[in-house]
Formats: structure tokens, C-alpha cells, sequence
């Protein structure tokens, strides 16, 4: 199978908890079939080993649905604990050879991603990496290192050929597509195309704010899919969607809300259900008890995609319902999000 074969949308998580469960939780071929992942190394976990076991993990499971995983490093590439090689590369030499005695599904391709502000020595190893995985790799660029003398530098440090290149501007987060916005992308992907003949060209963008300030239930629009439809009706035909999952694009040290959220993804809209912890005390976790009330809302709105739509979807209904357990986890609500998301992504992009 090619690595890229008949992706029509791209989704970035990070490896972390709600995410990697998400990923997990994915059981059939059609649920990753026009849907490619790009795992982000989180560089505000404290065990390399734990979060490298983690990713090959992920990419294995991957693997054996015939999709191979785009892996980003590049927020830990300086970070000690990975080795000489760095996160990729001893990673490639892990998913070399089975993860135990039964298993057959390897060696384990993956598409190593390199920035476009990557220096001059890392980009021409992971275009080595790329080469040897025979997957090719990734390039994510930012809208101000797309232009053709910068683009040119990256492509020659990777010595591999155009095609081989799968190209992803990055705007990161998108709160409104406003018409500059949307002109100011068009322009950007035209220079993109006057670079070479990738592989492919998707935009990623999320319209996830850094914090949600109401609580009850709301909606926002999908600013990443209006800003794509909007480039795809002005001629961007070969665009591919790209998105963020269900958090903000720009990675952030962590902290305990004393709220409990859920962003459910709807065509063209996002629905927010979020409620603060109840101060009394009771049989189950303050955080565990809002989580029951949040996924109420969302069971109860006629968003709601029903328990069979995913497995985060099952999740939720059952947490509304009363069932569940560990509800307290402060993963649990990306985790049942993010589920939601690929299933939506999958459905999305079959239509």
C-alpha cells in the first residue's frame, strides 16, 4: 500500500492521553481509509521512553488498518532521553522488527514530518529517514517560510524528489475566515504550486480557541472547514482538509480547570457543552459528576450523532446514562471528543 493512498483529510493530534485513546479505539480499515493522522511528540511529557512506547504503539495499531502514521518530533528534536538518533529515528529502529514473538505486521513504515524552519542538518536527515522508511516525508511550512527560495533550501537539504514531498501549511489557529484571510491563503498556495509537483497540499488550521469563557451548551462555526471550502471554490481543486482534532492548534503547558468541556464536532460547526465541578462533596469526583452533565447536553441536543456512530460517541451515552467508570480522568472528554472526530473526519470525507 502507498503511504498516502487516498487520503482526503488530515487531522493533527498530539500524543497525549485523550488523543492516543482515540487512536486506539479505532477497530476497522474504513474508519482510517480517507483519514490520515499526524501524531505530534508532546514535549511537556516528562518520560521519553513512556511517550515513544506510546507512538509505536499507535503507529503499529495503524499500520495493521493500512494507514501509515505521519510523526512529527520536531518539538522534542532537543530534547535529551531519545537517544542519538532522536525520537524518529529510534523509533524507525524499534518498528524495524515485531513488537513481540506473534506479531507479523512489520517492518512498520512511517512518514517522518520535517518544519519548514528545520536547520539545514536535521532536514537532510529526515529526508534520509523518509527515503529509507520508502514512505517519503512531510513537509509542514508556515505561510511566512513558504515562498519559493525558502521552500527551494528545504527541498534540496531533503534530496527527495517533489513527489515524494506531501506538503501541509500550517496557519495554525483560524478564528473567523475572513475574505483577507482566505486571499492571503490563495496566495500562498499559489506560490506553493510554482515550487514543484508535491505529492500533495493540505491546509491545516483550527478555529479551537485557547480557552472557552460560557458554560451550558453553544456553537461556534468550523472556521477551518469554511476557509478550505472557500480555497476549493476559488480553484484550490487538489486541496486536502487538515484540522487539529478537538483542541487548540498551539500547544500549552497543562493546568486543572475547574470547568469540564466537550467540543463536538458538527458539519460546519462546533458544539460546546461545558460546566463548572460542583463544590459538594459526593460518591464520585466532582470532575467525574460534570462530565455526566456535560455529555447529557450533548445526548440531548440534536447534534448528538447516537452510541453507534463511535466509540467516544458509546462513551458518552453511557456517561449521560449513569455508566462509565473512571470519569475523573482528565483525559476522558478529549478522549470521547476525539473519537467522535475521526468518525466524523471518516464520514466527512467519504461524502
Amino acid at each position: 500500500m502507498e503511504a498516502h493512498d487516498g487520503f482526503t483529510t488530515l487531522v493533527a493530534l498530539r500524543a497525549k492521553a485523550g488523543e492516543l485513546a482515540a487512536l486506539r479505539a479505532l477497530s476497522r480499515p474504513e474508519q482510517v481509509r480517507r483519514v490520515q493522522p499526524l501524531l505530534q511528540f508532546d514535549p511537556e511529557r516528562k518520560n521519553p521512553a513512556e511517550q515513544l512506547d506510546d507512538v509505536e504503539e499507535v503507529a503499529r495499531h495503524l499500520h495493521r488498518l493500512g494507514r501509515h502514521c505521519w510523526i512529527d518530533a520536531s518539538d522534542v528534536a532537543d530534547r535529551p532521553g531519545f537517544g542519538a538518533g532522536g525520537a524518529l529515528g529510534r523509533l524507525a529502529d524499534h518498528l524495524a522488527g515485531p513488537a513481540d514473538l506473534l506479531d507479523t505486521a512489520w517492518p512498520v513504515p512511517f512518514v517522518p514530518v520535517v518544519r519548514g524552519d528545520a536547520t539545514g542538518p536535521s532536514a537532510a536527515t529526515l529526508g534520509r529517514l523518509g527515503a529509507e522508511l520508502g514512505a517519503g516525508v512531510a513537509l509542514r511550512v508556515r505561510p511566512d517560510a513558504a515562498d519559493r527560495d525558502t521552500l527551494g533550501r528545504v527541498i534540496e537539504r531533503l534530496a527527495i524528489e517533489p513527489g515524494d514531498i506531501h506538503v501541509v501549511l500550517d496557519l495554525r489557529y483560524v478564528a473567523e475566515a475572513t475574505a483577507t484571510r482566505v486571499e492571503r491563503a490563495a496566495g500562498v498556495l499559489t506560490a506553493l504550486t510554482e515550487v514543484g509537483a508535491f505529492g500533495s497540499t493540505t491546509l491545516l488550521t483550527g478555529s479551537i480557541p485557547m480557552t472557552l469563557g460560557q458554560t451550558s451548551t453553544w456553537e461556534q462555526a468550523r472556521a477551518e472547514e469554511v476557509l478550505w471550502e472557500h480555497l476549493v471554490r476559488g480553484g484550490a481543486g487538489n486541496l486536502r482538509f487538515g484540522d487539529y482534532g478537538v483542541v487548540h492548534p498551539i500547544p500549552g503547558p497543562g493546568f486543572r480547570s475547574n470547568h469540564v468541556a466537550l467540543k463536538y464536532t458538527c458539519p460546519h460547526r462546533w458544539l460546546y457543552s461545558r460546566e463548572r465541578m460542583p463544590d459538594e462533596t459526593g460518591d464520585e469526583s466532582a470532575r467525574g459528576r460534570a462530565l455526566r452533565v456535560v455529555c447529557r447536553h450533548v445526548i440531548e441536543s440534536a447534534s448528538y450523532a447516537g452510541p453507534d456512530f463511535s466509540w467516544g460517541d458509546r462513551e458518552i451515552h453511557e456517561a449521560a446514562a449513569g455508566g462509565g467508570t473512571g470519569l475523573g480522568n482528565t483525559s476522558k472528554p478529549v478522549a470521547f471528543a476525539t473519537s467522535h472526530h475521526l468518525a466524523y473526519l471518516a464520514t466527512r470525507a467519504a461524502a
